[in-house]
C-alpha cells in the first residue's frame, strides 16, 4: 500500500496543528509497514499511488485543486476534515480594520478578500488561490466533500458541523483522534530538568500569537489578578498589529513572561513545571497543546467552542471565549484544583499516535477495498 498525503503550500513555512497531525499520522503508519510520501503540489502525478489521503476543509484553496486532480486521475480519496466552521470567529472575533470589514461581509466575500490578500501581498500566485478569488468559499468546501470516498474527522462533531452549515450528510466517516506523543510523555515524566524551576506553578499558554488564539482576551481575565503567566508562541505573521497589542501588554506586566519558541522535548518539561495550562481559544480541535499540558499533569482550561468537550469530557475546566467573566472563572477553578493521574490514564488510553494509526488504517482499508486495491 503506497499513500500519497497532501496539505496546504504552507505546511512547513507556517506549521500548525495540521502539520503536527500530518507528521504523526505518517510516521506511525510508516511504523505498521504503510508506504506514505508527502506533496504540498497541486496537481501531481499520481500513477505510483493506491490512494490520496489530503488534509483540509477549511483552507480550501490548494485541497480542492488537489482532489480534482485526484479525482482526474481516478485515484480513492480520503479527506481529514480538520474542520471547524469560523463565522463566529470572522464576525465577534477579528480585530482593528479586519474585524471591522468581517461585521460586514459574508463568510464567501470574507474567504474571497482573503485569498485576493495572499495573492498580492503573499504571493500565492497559484491556481488554487486564483480560483477562490471568483468562486464561493462554501460551494468549494462541498465539492470536496462531495468528491471524497470516505472521512476522517477527529471527532464525531466535525461531522455534525458540516451536515449543520455545509448541508452535507454522510455515514461514511472514521473518528481518528488528534494525538500525543505516549513515549514522550512517559520519557519525559521520569527526566529530571531544572531548567525552568522558575516557572514552577505559572500558568502557562502555548500558541501562535493571533486573533484565533485570543490571547487578549485570557489578558484582560486576569487584569487585578496576581497569576503569573508564561507565553510561548510566535506571533503570527498575518497577525502583526494584533501581536504588537499583546505583546505591549505582556512587556507591561511584571508578572508575565515570555518565550517566542521551544523546541517540543523541552515544551514538555515546561509543562510539567507549570501548574496550568489555558487556551481560550475562538475554537480548537481540540488543541493539541492542552492534550500535550494535560497528559504531563497541567490542569487545562479550555474553549467551549470546537471539539474540546468531545476529547476532554468532564477532566477540563471551559469558558466562553468572548466572556471575561468566564474565563476568569475556569481559571480561578482550575488553578484551586488538585490535577487526578486519572485525567493523564485517559488521554494516554484513548488519544496516542498508536490509535490515530489504527483509525485511519480502518479508513484506507474502507475505501481501498471498494475499489478492489
Amino acid at each position: 500500500m503506497k499513500i500519497l498525503m497532501q496539505s496546504r503550500i504552507n505546511l512547513f513555512t507556517s506549521s500548525g496543528g495540521d502539520t503536527i497531525q500530518l507528521l504523526k499520522t505518517k510516521e506511525y503508519l510508516e511504523k505498521r509497514g504503510i508506504s506514505v510520501d508527502v506533496s504540498v503540489e497541486l496537481e501531481p502525478d499520481l500513477t505510483d499511488y493506491d490512494l490520496v489521503h489530503l488534509f483540509n476543509l477549511t483552507r480550501v484553496q490548494e485541497t480542492y485543486i488537489q482532489i480534482m486532480n485526484a479525482k482526474k486521475q481516478n485515484k480513492p480519496i480520503i479527506l481529514s476534515t480538520v474542520y471547524w466552521p469560523s463565522h463566529e470567529f470572522e464576525k465577534i472575533g477579528q480585530t482593528g480594520i479586519r474585524g471591522l470589514i468581517s461585521s460586514l461581509l459574508s463568510v464567501n466575500q470574507i474567504e474571497s478578500l482573503k485569498a485576493i490578500y495572499k495573492y498580492v501581498f503573499k504571493n500565492e500566485r497559484n491556481k488554487g488561490t486564483r480560483y477562490l478569488m471568483t468562486h464561493s468559499f462554501n460551494a468549494m468546501q462541498r465539492e470536496i466533500l462531495k468528491a471524497s470516498d470516505w472521512f476522517l474527522p477527529n471527532s464525531r462533531l466535525e461531522m455534525e458541523q458540516i451536515e449543520q452549515v455545509l448541508n452535507f450528510k454522510t455515514e461514511k466517516y472514521t473518528v481518528v483522534p488528534n494525538a500525543i506523543d505516549k513515549e514522550k510523555v512517559l520519557s519525559a515524566l521520569e527526566e529530571d530538568v531544572t531548567e525552568f524551576d522558575e516557572f514552577r506553578d505559572y500558568i502557562l499558554c502555548v500558541g501562535r500569537i493571533e486573533t484565533r488564539k485570543n490571547q487578549e482576551n485570557l489578558i484582560r481575565a486576569l487584569e487585578g489578578t496576581d497569576y503569573k503567566v508564561l507565553f510561548v508562541g510566535k506571533v503570527a505573521p498575518s497577525h502583526q498589529g494584533y501581536g504588537t497589542n499583546v505583546m505591549r501588554k505582556i512587556e507591561e506586566n511584571p508578572n508575565y513572561k515570555y518565550i517566542d519558541s521551544i523546541s517540543n522535548d523541552m515544551l514538555y518539561q515546561l509543562y510539567k513545571k507549570c501548574k496550568m495550562h489555558v487556551l481560550v481559544s475562538w475554537f480548537e480541535t481540540p488543541g493539541l497543546v492542552s492534550l500535550e499540558a494535560a497528559s504531563m499533569g497541567c490542569n487545562v482550561v479550555v474553549s467551549d467552542r470546537g471539539t474540546t468537550k468531545d476529547y476532554f469530557k468532564d477532566y477540563a475546566f471551559y469558558c466562553a471565549p468572548n466572556d471575561i467573566e468566564s474565563i476568569r472563572e475556569a481559571i480561578e477553578k482550575a488553578y484551586a484544583y488538585q490535577y487526578k493521574t486519572e485525567f493523564r490514564e485517559y488521554i494516554l488510553e484513548n488519544y496516542t499516535w498508536e490509535k490515530t494509526a489504527e483509525k485511519t488504517l480502518e479508513g484506507y482499508q474502507k475505501v481501498l477495498g471498494k475499489y478492489n486495491i
